[in-house]
């Protein structure tokens, strides 16, 4: 498959998988077949918090296959890392209009803007690191990035050439187990799971334009397995409601991705319910300052996150970032990048806590 020459360095996800949403009825059959592989570097370079590691060297491979037929669509991905090997996604479409599909299997979360343009595929994005609000579930992500269920996806393309993109989900939300979120496995049993429904609606000014801007909502019952020595204060459940908007927006040699999402949660305790809610966001410019290096920057923060009952049950979880970087495309499909930040992680009464990182990586796709 050949990259748009537009966007040959950076595609987004949707260019890069058109071939699942684009090929029209009656076409014949296309397989895809793609490798992201990357090798991260980490380290801190001040007093490091001791829950904080100084230095690590992780690998990882991502590899992706995609099937396009007159109707029906599949795909399937598997991330093997340093840390994990598993199916991160495997869907398999039908087309029930000229802009419509139905997917049923494990997906990405359509509530969740970075995940949507980015899936996996750590070449497509810029940077290293990804905003808080949008971390895997298994990197300290504090909402719903897997679900497991049905996912109804439609792009219609008006006669001003700009376009409405629509994404909807229904079915099972992660659990909370051990202080980190752990979304449905493939042919796991779900008795544990609660309920998950999510929506992502896009407009495009342009219908072959990147530039885009939109709203998500979601609502997801996050039931919370029981510790073997259970704590006064662990929930029972969670009921969690959030509601954002997002926007990537292009304009010559900037680029601008940016996203805010309101949260407001229920903790059901042993002995009360807890309501806790606080507003989280994002901002990442990017400049192109030649054909072969991209300069950016990103600010995370919020309001009320750092007292938040909610976040305060996932150590990890950064609630403040400050980052700068640089990537260098050193082939057509070979990047180096470089990120420096400050990060504060930590929430609730545990008070919260930072350190100075720095960040090397090298990643590719194939073929």
């Amino acid at each position: 498959m050949t990259l748009p020459a537009s966007k040959k360095r950076r595609p987004p996800a949707a260019a890069v998988l058109a071939l699942l949403a684009a090929a029209p009825v009656g076409a014949e059959s296309q397989h895809e077949f793609l490798a992201f592989p990357r090798v991260d570097g980490f380290y801190t370079f001040s007093e490091s918090e001791p829950s904080v590691e100084d230095s690590s060297t992780r690998g990882a491979l991502d590899l992706l296959y995609g099937f396009s037929g007159n109707r029906f669509r599949f795909l399937g991905e598997f991330l093997w890392s340093s840390d994990e090997a598993e199916f991160e996604r495997l869907q398999a479409g039908l087309r029930v209009g000229d802009d419509a599909y139905i997917w049923g299997g494990r997906f990405h979360a359509p509530a969740k803007f970075w995940t949507s343009e980015y899936h996996h595929g750590q070449f497509l994005q810029t940077s290293i690191t990804r905003p808080a609000l949008e971390e895997w579930e298994d990197d300290g992500g504090a909402t719903p990035a897997h679900i497991a269920g049905l996912l109804l996806e439609s792009e219609y393309q008006r006669n001003d050439e700009s376009a409405l993109g629509f994404a909807a989900s229904f079915g099972y939300a992660p659990i909370l187990e051990d202080g980190a979120l752990e979304a449905l496995e493939l042919f796991e049993s779900a008795s544990d799971h609660g309920l998950s429904l999510n929506l992502r609606v896009a407009y495009r000014p342009e219908f072959l334009s990147s530039t885009q801007f939109g709203l998500l909502a979601g609502w997801n019952e996050i039931n919370v397995e029981p510790a073997a020595i259970p704590l006064p204060d662990e929930p029972l459940g969670i009921d969690q409601a959030m509601f954002g908007a997002f926007g990537d927006w292009y304009r010559d040699k900037l680029r601008l991705l940016a996203s805010v999402v309101y949260f407001d949660n229920t903790l059901e305790l042993p002995t009360q319910d807890v309501d806790d809610s606080y507003l989280l966001g994002y901002a990442q410019l990017e400049y192109e300052a030649t054909n072969v290096v991209t300069v950016f920057g990103r600010i995370e923060g919020g309001i009320d996150q750092d007292d938040s009952a909610y976040l305060a049950l996932f150590e990890a979880f950064i609630t403040e970032r400050y980052m700068l970087g640089a990537r260098w495309d050193v082939a057509e499909h070979h990047a180096l990048t470089a990120e420096v930040a400050n990060t504060t992680f930590g929430a609730g009464p545990t008070g919260s806590r930072d350190f100075n990182e720095l960040r090397l990586q090298w990643s590719a796709v194939f073929p």
